[in-house]
């Protein structure tokens, strides 16, 4: 836990942060969707996608472990801006050095910078704000994350994908990302005192959320890596594959407001089951439909099942724990999301041998949730998506 005085969360800019993580996301996005039709251009395998992406959320993980140090070192603002620059290099060297071996190192880094970056500005945003207004802000702070994220998918239309002209917006967007954090925000958290993580929590970890966090990791550690592979070959071009996973992201910002409606009549682990089946059927759809439009309805569904995941599962986790407990809470929750990140590729490229393999592998993760949600659902309060 850090502690902040009264003025420093009066008067540090909640803005500035949000401004920079939807800059870094779009400049991430962007990344992760040119860097499987770049193979080709640099004389790599395909099968190579599969160990880059697992390297990247083994990254990941180890991040969720570095972080706290570091900003404990550097405070909250040194410490991000460390980890943007280190995100930075990262993709200068990609550009710079073709080779397998280089790319599968400096993936690793940049994994532990995203780790980095995410979790130092969600705790800013959370120590900036207001316990009555934590709940709308999160909820902001994730609407920017996949607009960001959907923006950055429609890149490689603008680019293309072969060259240097990718890497160079990429690195612009990701550099634009400082200005806020330097320009806008002029103070930060203080940190003063830390609690460590105390072993106390594992005796009361939630099942249900620990499963649902892991399927979220065992689906999201593939979208990104994966499936624009797997949109290529259904046989659609770069800019139609853009444009899907990006209605793919839309999805998870229109999250939100159907969770809300559902939250009256639904428990947590109805609401995974639900968000699961909604799931089964935008792939079913997808698999059968030609239509451009309900391509895009279904791939816009599909999002919001998946998106849906990771938040109800947290809320699911922590409805029995104390607020001295959260923290740890939430820490072993990401650890259990970065293991099915890491573990995702590696499942899921077998699958990707057959058409639609991985919407089938996608489908194998939905019906295997849903189905332990539904045989082990307890009487529960409701998703809370303010």
């Amino acid at each position: 836990m850090t502690i902040i005085t009264e003025n420093h969360l009066k008067y540090t800019s909640y803005n500035g942060v949000l401004v920079s993580l939807g800059l870094f996301s779009i400049g991430t996005a962007f990344l992760m969707s040119i860097l499987p039709f770049t193979f080709k251009h640099f004389g790599f395998d395909q099968s190579f996608a599969r160990d880059l992406t697992s390297i990247y959320y083994l990254g990941v993980l180890l991040g969720a472990f570095v972080t706290k140090p570091i900003i404990n070192k550097l405070q909250y603002r040194g410490g991000i801006l460390l980890f943007i620059l280190l995100y930075i290099v990262t993709v200068i060297i990609l550009a710079i050095y073709p080779n397998i071996s280089i790319w599968l190192v400096y993936r690793f880094f940049a994994g532990i910078a995203v780790a980095g970056i995410f979790i130092s500005c969600e705790s800013w945003l959370l120590l900036v704000t207001p316990k009555s207004q934590q709940a709308t802000r999160l909820a902001t702070n994730t609407a920017v994350l996949c607009l960001g994220r959907a923006v950055g998918q429609t890149g490689i239309s603008i680019t293309g994908t072969e060259g240097y002209g990718p890497f160079i917006a990429i690195v612009a967007m990701i550099t634009l990302s400082l200005v806020p954090l330097v320009v806008m925000c002029k103070t930060a958290p203080i940190i003063t005192t830390t609690t460590k993580i105390s072993l106390d929590i594992i005796g009361k970890i939630n099942v249900q959320g620990l499963l649902g966090c892991l399927a979220s990791g065992l689906i999201l550690g593939s979208l990104y890596g994966l499936m624009p592979l797997e949109l290529h070959n259904c046989g659609y071009d770069q800019h139609k594959t853009s444009y899907l996973m990006a209605s793919i992201i839309i999805g998870g910002i229109l999250t939100k407001p159907l969770a809300k409606m559902l939250q009256i009549k639904l428990t947590k682990p109805e609401s995974i089951i639900f968000f699961s089946v909604m799931g089964i059927a935008a792939i079913l759809g997808f698999q059968i439909t030609e239509n451009t439009l309900l391509l895009f309805i279904c791939t816009t569904s599909f999002g919001s099942s998946i998106f849906a995941l990771y938040p109800i599962a947290i809320a699911q986790s922590t409805q029995s724990l104390t607020d001295d407990l959260l923290f740890a809470n939430a820490q072993i929750m990401f650890f259990a999301f970065s293991i099915g990140a890491v573990l995702s590729p590696l499942f899921a490229h077998p699958f990707m041998t057959v058409p639609h393999g991985l919407l089938d592998y996608f489908i194998i993760i939905f019906v295997g949730i849903s189905a332990y949600m539904f045989i082990h659902k307890t009487p529960s309060t409701t998703v809370r998506l303010a």
